[in-house]
């Protein structure tokens, strides 16, 4: 999950993957879904959750659980809303024009390239025996998924994206990234910065479905004790916070003020390939900022230029 978010610039692509396998796993971003019938959750602000990632690298370090996870994703998951392939426009106009929202760019920098990447939705159908049978068969078997998850059908959709590079930078890699091949600009691209917006992803989901209960399943999985779970989710909104999970060996954060808001900037901590991200929401659009290295400085400056 979290070099998903360094991956560039699939912030949208990452955004999909991270919250169906939350579902699945009843990791805490799914605390977002409680409510009223087709309640919305529309993302106002943003958390960051360090976490002992210990169980999930029970999954994804295991072939035959890995295999099993994504059979379960693909087999639950409907695509209702196909995107496009990106759309290379020439400034701020075009891309607002193309992703329906009023697109910033900074004043005082030319992007090398912009592009816009096309809605997308899809439906998950949740299926418990299915996830239960994961959970147990990483070792814990303590951890109960409720009945009354079997079947609810929850439906996401994700608005346009607009990517902006600054510097040399890759092309936009729009298909799923090989899980060894997910964090970041290369080091080849030293200078690379890309600046994406959107407006907020829109999660529909139904009543009847105690999301607190998973949400303290899915941070119990995670490693935390049930004390520690519990005193997270009831400190959070959850029907207006998007939370990122980060491993607590490999990334810090801090509250930082941009844009007139409080955001993040998480950093990737590595000797050979460091990378930072720096996140805010502000007027209901979610900006990211992405880059290498472990000076965020130019990441600020862009962020400075903008109208």
């Amino acid at each position: 999950m979290f070099k998903k978010l360094f991956s560039f610039p699939a912030i949208r692509a990452g955004a999909i993957a991270v919250l169906a396998i939350a579902m699945l796993m009843a990791f805490p971003t799914t605390r977002a879904l409680a409510g009223d019938l087709l309640n919305l959750f529309r993302v106002q602000q943003v958390a960051v959750l360090p976490i002992d990632a210990t169980g999930l690298e029970s999954l994804t370090g295991n072939e035959a659980l890995g295999n099993q996870l994504g059979e379960l994703v693909s087999s639950s998951t409907v695509v209702t809303d196909e995107p496009g392939e990106p759309v290379v426009v020439a400034n701020a106009e075009e891309a607002s024009a193309s992703a329906g929202f009023n697109v910033r760019m900074p004043a005082d920098a030319v992007p090398s390239k912009i592009y816009v990447t096309d809605s997308s939705a899809f439906t998950l159908t949740v299926d418990r025996a299915k996830a239960q049978s994961l959970i147990e068969a990483a070792g814990r078997d303590d951890l109960v998924l409720p009945e009354s998850i079997d079947g609810a059908e929850i439906a996401m959709s994700f608005p346009s994206t607009v990517n902006a590079a600054f510097g040399t930078c890759p092309e936009l890699q729009m298909e799923k990234p090989d899980m060894e091949d997910m964090s970041g600009p290369r080091e080849s691209y030293p200078d690379c910065i890309v600046f994406s917006q959107m407006t907020s992803p829109v999660v529909n989901a139904p009543d009847g479905v105690d999301m607190a209960e998973l949400a303290s399943i899915g941070l119990e999985f995670s490693g935390m004790s049930s004390e520690e779970a519990k005193a997270f989710t009831d400190s959070v909104d959850w029907m207006t916070t998007l939370v990122i999970p980060i491993p607590r060996n490999e990334a810090t954060y801090t509250d930082v003020s941009v844009d007139g808001v409080t955001g993040k900037l998480i950093q990737r901590t590595s000797e050979y390939s460091p990378k930072y991200v720096l996140l805010w929401v502000k007027n209901g659009i979610v900006y990211f900022v992405s880059g290498s290295g472990v000076d965020a400085a130019r990441a600020f400056e862009i962020v400075d230029a903008l109208p």
